[in-house]
């Protein structure tokens, strides 16, 4: 009851106040004056409750009654019924943030307003990025079409051209562009059509050109350069010296017997003494020469070639540099370049003073063949007893006289490089995929041995 009553005279009290404040009478001195617009706090207090127009005026003045949109309601007691079924204010009374009148509104729009020209102005610099790139990668493309990257030479692997009668230069370009001699055939026109040379001519024939090479490098080959001017020789690796000179000889007209002659001179070519000939320093390659070169200008620069080589391997004494040819060229005969470093440190344990194994003997089929001046893989049992034949390393302990033919690049420089192993023996027991065995003890080399016999037998026609 207490509750109830305390409830009733707080609601009569805030009546009484809230009469006053809308008939204008206060205990502030002024008056306040009537609102012309409805706070924009406090919206949930006031309720839009109608006013009974039949109840009198404060003070008598009906001029003073409120506007019944602004009247406040009364907040009810706690536990008063009434206050659990008061409406809650209705959210659209709220405007947006963006929708505030006053200087909030603005700043509220104009951050709007600038975050949307923000996202345009993004959406179209990626849009004209994407533009620019695609226009650069066109462009580009279109660009590389009327200039081509060139290689940049001096070229590679060494490649024959053959020019045609009737051929022009265009027929030419397509041809070197096909052989991979130039990187495109605009590039060879245009180097022939700025050449300087006093004649564009191409003349038929045979030239010496390589893989990759400058447009202009090969224009100056082929310009005005007649194939009868140069001379080609080409020789192989594991070919031995007489047959090195035939193919000198057949190359450049030279006469062989004058070839044969300063092959026998080798101090003439800056090699040290203890070198018999030039056999195994006429290093395989592909040389072009001047038609008036020298027989002696002509072997100087095989030899020369060779010098390099072990060079490269490192090997700068000449001396030494005889004896890594001499095993090089046993690889290089009985060998596959994958097994080249494993042969050569085999080789270097047979030499060793303290080998057992063989007792300080090659015993290389290869060396016994050469000195027999044949190719055969086979030879008879007097002949491997043999002690007439110099080559013969089952009778005569080290290594041979000379070199048994013109190893390659990388046999010698497996043999300055060998490798490290226990091996022996070893031995190439299928001819034709190069497949070598190698062994430690003589017992399992027989059966390596065997193995190879088998494969013979089965391979006449190889084994001759």
């Amino acid at each position: 009851m207490r509750e109830t009553a305390r409830a009733e005279r707080q609601r009569a009290t805030q009546r009484a106040l809230y009469e006053r404040f809308a008939a204008g009478s206060s205990s502030h001195p002024t008056p306040l004056a009537a609102p012309s617009a409805p706070e924009l706090s406090g919206l949930g207090y006031y309720q839009l409750l109608p006013v009974d127009p039949g109840a009198p005026a404060a003070d008598g003045d009906a001029a003073a009654q409120p506007d019944p949109e602004y009247i406040p309601a009364a907040v009810p007691a706690p536990g008063d019924p009434q206050a659990q079924a008061q409406p809650a204010p209705a959210d659209d009374l709220v405007p947006p943030a963006d929708q505030l009148p006053g200087e909030d509104g603005k700043k509220q729009r104009r951050r709007r307003t600038k975050r949307r020209r923000n996202l345009v102005m993004l959406a179209v610099v990626l849009v004209f990025a994407l533009v620019v790139a695609g226009s650069v990668l066109t462009v580009k493309s279109v660009l590389k079409q009327f200039n081509p990257d060139d290689y940049p030479g001096p070229g590679g692997e060494a490649v024959e051209f053959t020019v045609q009668d009737g051929w022009g230069v265009q027929v030419i370009s397509r041809k070197l562009e096909e052989l991979d001699v130039v990187s495109d055939d605009k590039l060879f026109a245009r180097a022939v059509e700025e050449s300087t040379a006093a004649s564009k001519v191409i003349h038929p024939g045979n030239y010496l050109l390589k893989k990759q090479m400058r447009a202009a490098d090969a224009a100056i080959e082929l310009i005005n350069n007649k194939p009868d001017k140069v001379f080609y020789v080409a020789l192989k690796a594991n070919l031995r010296m007489p047959a090195a000179l035939e193919e000198i000889a057949k190359g450049s007209g030279l006469q062989l017997s004058e070839l044969a002659k300063l092959a026998e001179q080798p101090a003439k070519f800056g090699l040290p003494a203890g070198v018999e000939n030039l056999e195994g320093w006429l290093h395989p390659g592909e040389y072009r020469f001047a038609l008036d070169t020298s027989a002696h200008r002509v072997l100087q620069t095989l030899v020369d070639a060779t010098k390099k080589s072990l060079k490269a391997a490192g090997e700068d004494d000449l001396a030494r540099g005889y004896r890594a040819l001499k095993i090089a060229s046993i690889m290089q005969a009985e060998a596959t370049p994958n097994d080249y470093a494993a042969v050569a440190g085999a080789i270097e344990n047979r030499l060793h003073k303290d080998n057992t194994e063989t007792r300080g003997l090659l015993q290389v089929d290869s060396a016994v063949i050469y000195g027999l001046d044949r190719y055969s893989l086979q030879f008879s049992a007097q002949e491997r007893a043999d002690a007439s034949n110099a080559y013969n390393t089952y009778v005569h302990p080290g290594l041979p006289p000379t070199p048994i033919g013109s190893p390659s690049d990388d046999a010698i420089k497996a043999a300055v490089n060998p490798a490290q192993n226990n091996y022996y023996y070893w031995v190439t027991v299928n001819t034709q995929t190069g497949e070598t065995k190698f062994a430690a003890t003589y017992p399992e080399h027989q059966q390596n041995q065997a193995e190879f016999r088998a494969w013979c037998a089965q391979n006449s026609d190889v084994c001759q």
